[in-house]
């Protein structure tokens, strides 16, 4: 199972089309995480995530392709932005680690509170489900709001 872009989900469906178990699974895969079907996937190993390349401004999302203890360092906060970040290791595969810049925070952390700068949000390997993931956007100069989540994230200590 992949998360397909809209244009190939589309396809699966054309006038005398059969579609697949598989192309039903990618469907339904694509379909959990919001706003993932109008993005292109991309595969970031170095950590360090950038507007140009990784935004959804761009088109883009970011998957954790089952890279164990990835941390993903987000850039300092540009009002309006959107980061959509994915894990799509197997079950209980990887831990994923999203790190705001030095200077900047979720504004309000996983357990409800005000945020700290450069504090981290973690999707915990031992409960990690494949597809875990966040959507976070720049609405402030000091900070990153999570607009949607999904699995078990906690906050760095």
């Amino acid at each position: 199972m992949a998360i397909q872009t809209l244009s190939n989900l589309l396809g699966y469906f054309n006038a005398g089309d059969e579609p697949t178990e598989a192309q039903f699974a990618e469907l339904i895969s694509t379909l959990m995480i919001p706003g993932a079907a109008g993005l292109a996937s991309v595969t970031v190993t170095t950590g360090t995530l950038a507007y140009a390349t990784h935004s959804a401004q761009v088109g883009k999302y970011v998957i954790n392709d089952a890279v164990d203890a990835q941390t993903y360092t987000l850039p300092a906060v540009v009002v309006g932005t959107k980061f959509l970040i994915v894990n799509t290791a197997a079950d209980g595969g990887a831990l994923m680690t999203i790190s705001p810049d030095g200077n900047d925070k979720f504004n309000v952390d996983i357990a409800g509170a005000a945020g700290t700068d450069d504090k981290d949000i973690i999707n915990t390997k031992a409960t990690q489900i494949q597809y875990d993931y966040v959507i976070l956007s720049g609405d402030s100069a000091a900070g990153w709001t999570i607009d949607s989540i999904k699995g078990v994230w906690v906050d760095e200590a």
